[in-house]
């Protein structure tokens, strides 16, 4: 048999970023109310609200239930079912208040972190806000102007780069479904004359004098075009624009927008709430009023969103942690690879790679709109919508049986936890992992359990850690409030995958507005990859210079124009198996589809078992442990009574996290409003995914705040071998 391998896969870049609650835990230890009595539900209520800063936290996140509130708490007549939904909903903002560190408004921010020789700590409480236009009330203002024909008339258009033509048909993505037009003479010769930015009018007049058409005609099919999503004004930001609002005044003022008798009105105002926002974002004092002032402007111009403000919080904070915590977390990101299910890379994408080499062999190169149009190419791999690959079994493999029998072991020893040594992480690798393809970089979150600073000094720690996609994916979106952190240097560094490639940042739009938030980032590479938006001309990388090449291990992506591999890279946090367009997922996953998967923990097929014990390797926790509540186990009676029966069974703590997706809230078992809320999610869902929760004391070292520590990991090893070294490919046309 052959040795363990200890060798170090990461190395941390000397920078952390800390997302954390700013309430202390401590927030949420309230008397709860009867959540099915109304009357108890009003009175608790009236005691919560008024608390100011979470008042203030929730009317920001959720206008509509602080209006539903007021009007309970003024005495107006509201039906006991309101009055009980009201206090449901409050107590689940309650919670996360103090027990979910993901930033989000009022409720949780972030700060760097800085490395030295022994922790230190300063909570502060004057936390600034930084308040942007939400995306989709800049959305609704943005579609109103495009709609006033003399404005459009001087705004510049650009083709859609994400419609693709199928048959007679131009199709551009819209949510989860798609828009389609005729692919007539006309919008044929409108693809061509919008390449790059053209004058709207422009772009009218050519369209008369080459089709000698209707002048009302052409601009009624250019603004349809404009209004499906076809054409992109330069009213849209890109999205390494973070501060929409200023881009689109400027870009009105551009155009003398003001002198226009229609937008005028909604031209100044625009700009009056864009020198209200900076105004807010430059002071500390009286950010509440102002917050209030520019909201009420903003509403008066459209009530679209859920709220017209987008907030993010840099907290009065500073942290500086032991570097041995550094030490762990690089550790840890190694196990944690080398635990993957998938060493060799996905599945899916082998059966793609299979089928791309039998269509055009090795060493062709093939434009990728011909390789992703089902008509001409391959389409795109099995998990994409319309996709005609079959979804690979992944099966059982020894990997899964063996981690089967530590659990069981677990179970049989009732200590709810797995503990592997570097053997046991030997013996679980059912395959040898191809260190020169690994994720060039990554990002590991870790929550820090330590009762004390000098117990964290002492190295008396343990790290709860989650995986995220690479560098920037929870970090980078903060850059501009944590000024100073060194973070985009160390996005700026990274290294490729391959030898000579080119990175290159993407910037692309949600399938969903209001996901439009979480996307703007600043441009942090020096070469950009604009899809679905209106770029600067001459943007230096196409989706019509790019190509797809095969060797017999993967697929590559390659600029024709500099016979160069191309990476592109995402930096921020979106889900792109969910809400990025097809053919950004699909080129932000090449590069890292053939390589070992960087994924959280993976039970395999026994992800579905009623319970899973905690997996842990040194100091980290791979995976807590973890309980599954299903609408059968509560039954049709007494749900409380089976509840209290249910844990005993399945010797569940009291205090637990009850997670959806990535949302969490910090329950206490035994509190009879949380049972309430546990039983309200098995009734949606049908379950519930129970987790183990730390301790209020783990939480000392930083004065009992919730929190999680996001560092950027880049590969110890060098870039991979380039395949453009060795031999030029030859360009295919695409048809096979």
């Amino acid at each position: 048999m052959r040795a363990p391998r200890k060798q170090q896969l990461y190395r941390h870049a000397n920078v952390a970023l800390l997302r954390a609650a700013v309430a202390p835990l401590t927030h949420a230890a309230v008397p709860w109310p009867d959540l099915e009595d109304a009357g108890a539900c009003r009175a608790w209520l009236e005691q919560i609200w008024a608390r100011a800063d979470f008042a203030e936290a929730v009317r920001q996140a959720s206008p509509s239930l602080a209006d539903r509130v007021h009007a309970i708490r003024s005495g107006h007549s509201v039906e006991a079912k309101q009055v009980r939904s009201a206090a449901l909903s409050t107590a689940r903002y309650l919670l996360r208040s103090s027990g979910r560190p993901t930033p989000f408004g009022l409720f949780a921010g972030v700060t760097p972190v800085t490395l030295g020789p022994r922790a230190r700590v300063r909570w502060g409480e004057n936390h600034r806000a930084v308040a942007r236009a939400d995306a989709v009330w800049l959305g609704d203002v943005v579609a109103r102007l495009e709609s006033c024909s003399e404005l459009l008339e001087r705004l510049d258009v650009v083709i859609n780069d994400l419609a693709v033509r199928r048959g007679d048909r131009l199709e551009v993505p819209h949510g989860q479904n798609r828009v389609t037009v005729r692919y007539s003479s006309a919008v044929a010769a409108v693809c061509a004359a919008a390449t790059t930015p053209v004058r709207f009018g422009v772009l009218v007049g050519k369209l008369v004098e080459d089709f000698a058409a209707d002048h009302t005609a052409v601009r009624s099919l250019l603004t349809d075009l404009v209004r499906q999503g076809y054409l992109v004004t330069s009213l849209r930001a890109p999205f390494t624009v973070t501060d929409p609002v200023d881009y689109v005044v400027k870009q009105l003022h551009q155009a003398v927008a003001e002198e226009l008798e229609a937008p005028a009105p909604l031209v100044r105002e625009l700009a009056v709430i864009r020198a209200d926002l900076e105004h807010h974002n430059g002071e500390k004092a009286d950010q509440s009023a102002q917050r209030a002032r520019v909201t009420g402007r903003m509403r008066k111009l459209s009530s679209a969103g859920r709220t017209p403000l987008a907030v993010d919080l840099l907290l009065d904070c500073d942290v500086q942690l032991p570097a041995a915590v550094a030490t762990e977390m690089e550790l840890t990101a190694g196990a944690l690879l080398r635990l993957t299910r998938q060493p060799a890379g996905q599945p899916a994408w082998r059966d793609y790679h299979a089928a791309f080499i039998e269509r055009y062999g090795t060493g062709t190169l093939v434009p990728i709109t011909s390789v992703v149009d089902p008509s001409t190419g391959l389409g795109y791999p099995a998990g994409y919508p319309g996709s005609i690959f079959t979804p690979p079994s992944l099966g059982l493999s020894k990997r899964d049986e063996r981690l089967l029998a530590l659990a069981w072991k677990a179970m049989a020893d009732g200590s709810r936890r797995v503990v592997l040594t570097d053997e046991d992480l030997h013996a679980l690798t059912d395959e040898e992992l191809d260190e020169r393809h690994i994720p060039p970089h990554v990002e590991l979150s870790g929550r820090i359990h330590a009762v004390s600073r000098e117990a964290l000094d002492r190295g008396d720690f343990i790290l709860t850690v989650a995986p995220a996609r690479s560098a920037g994916t929870l970090t980078s979106r903060f850059t501009p409030l944590a000024d100073g952190s060194g973070l985009a240097e160390v996005y700026q560094e990274a290294q490729a995958g391959v030898e000579g490639a080119l990175r290159v940042q993407m910037s692309f739009g949600p399938m969903y507005q209001h996901a439009e938030n979480v996307c703007r980032v600043p441009a942090y590479l020096g070469h950009l990859l604009p899809l679905g938006e209106h770029s600067p001309s001459g943007s230096d990388i196409t989706v019509d210079d790019l190509a797809v090449t095969a060797t017999s291990e993967r697929l590559h992506l390659v600029s024709l124009s500099r016979c160069q591999i191309v990476e592109p890279q995402v930096f921020h946090a979106l889900a792109l198996d969910k809400q990025a367009p097809p053919l950004a997922r699909f080129l932000a996953h090449l590069p890292r589809a053939f390589g070992p998967g960087w994924y959280q923990f993976d039970w395999g097929p026994h992800v579905g078992l009623p319970f899973l014990p905690q997996v842990r390797y040194r100091r980290a926790v791979l995976s807590p442990a973890q309980w599954r509540l299903t609408g059968e186990d509560l039954g049709h009676g007494d749900w409380r009574k089976s509840l209290d029966e249910w844990r005993q069974r399945w010797n569940c703590p009291r205090v637990v996290e009850l997670r959806d997706a990535d949302r969490t809230l910090r329950l206490s078992l035994d509190e009879p409003a949380h049972a309430v809320l546990l039983r309200r999610q098995v009734s949606r869902h049908g379950q519930a995914i129970l987790q183990e929760a730390p301790a209020d004391r783990d939480f000392g070292w930083l004065d009992g705040h919730a929190h999680e520590l996001a560092f950027p990991l880049v590969a110890v090893r060098g870039a991979a071998p380039s395949p453009l070294l060795a031999s030029a490919p030859l360009l295919a046309d695409g048809h096979g």
